[in-house]
């Protein structure tokens, strides 16, 4: 998305025009006192969560619209109503598995990899530390939000439970 300017700095909205320029100078002033500032505090979260367990968990959460971006890659109108990105090296089968299941139970569809893929490790452990361990959850707003707003739906309270079960189960 970075070369469509829907990167780590959005440049550009969905439809292409310009949200705002992005000089070197705040390119980086954005980066060092938000980008880098995030991902170290996440390093050093995994990096304690090693100490004392031995391993750890993330859990990158995000949220997706029920209609695709305009320049988003999938473009499947049909989404689900929550997704579960995964990376070969850090997402165990198991853990992956245990989330199908979960959003089975629950009566919910699920996208494995689609509309989005993968998840965030910080690179220090990155194909290098199998107990570092990711999952990305992504949930479909038309399921919390009223369509067209940003809102609360009806639903709001009973996806919010529903993701922190989830959550729950996977830190168990």
């Amino acid at each position: 998305m970075s070369k469509v300017g829907m990167g780590v700095l959005y440049e550009k909205g969905d439809d292409g025009t310009d949200i705002r320029l992005v000089n070197k100078s705040l390119r980086e002033k954005i980066l060092n006192e938000y980008y880098h500032p995030h991902h170290s505090l996440l390093s050093a979260s995994v990096n304690r969560q090693l100490s004392h367990r031995g391993e750890a968990v993330i859990i990158d959460c995000h949220s997706y619209p029920s209609v695709p971006f305009i320049r988003d890659l999938s473009q499947t109108p049909n989404r689900p109503d929550f997704n579960i990105g995964i990376d070969s090296f850090h997402t165990p089968n198991e853990l992956k598995e245990k989330s199908i299941q979960f959003f089975r139970d629950k009566g919910f569809s699920l996208g494995i990899d689609q509309p989005y893929s993968g998840t965030i490790v910080p690179m220090e452990h990155y194909k290098k530390n199998k107990e570092v361990k990711s999952i990305m959850l992504e949930i479909n707003r038309g399921l919390y939000l009223v369509p067209g707003t940003n809102q609360k739906s009806d639903n709001y309270f009973q996806i919010k439970e529903v993701v922190k079960e989830f959550i729950e189960l996977i830190r168990d």
